[in-house]
């Protein structure tokens, strides 16, 4: 089970996503990932509700944000994410922020 939601804030659209990320969803998430990108307008993807994620819905989220830098932030990712993307070996493509509380989003890399 999982489910994407986006809706608008006043500094663009949030896209949240939670659950399990896995083969039988990676259709829905290439379309809502195109669909915001589109926009050309900045937009956070929220991770941190993420339970699972399969190698297929990683490497479409470390595409996007190598392709869609400049409008994509992927931020706050679950400890579940960063445990694939450390299995996987893409620390280095996904640019991802934690949730500082404070509304300036630090730099992260690496895993933890």
């Amino acid at each position: 089970m999982y489910g994407i939601e986006v809706r608008e804030s006043g500094v663009g659209p949030v896209v949240e996503l939670w659950g399990e990320f896995d083969i039988f969803c990676i259709a829905e998430l290439k379309r809502m990932l195109a669909e915001v990108s589109l926009r050309r307008t900045p937009a956070l993807v929220d991770l941190s509700g993420i339970a699972f994620l399969d190698l297929q819905s990683a490497r479409e989220l470390a595409v996007r944000s190598l392709l869609n830098a400049h409008y994509l932030t992927f931020r706050n990712p679950s400890p579940q994410v960063m445990a694939t993307v450390g299995a996987l070996g893409l620390e280095g493509w996904l640019n991802l922020l934690p949730d500082t509380g404070r509304g300036e989003p630090r730099v992260f890399s690496g895993v933890s």
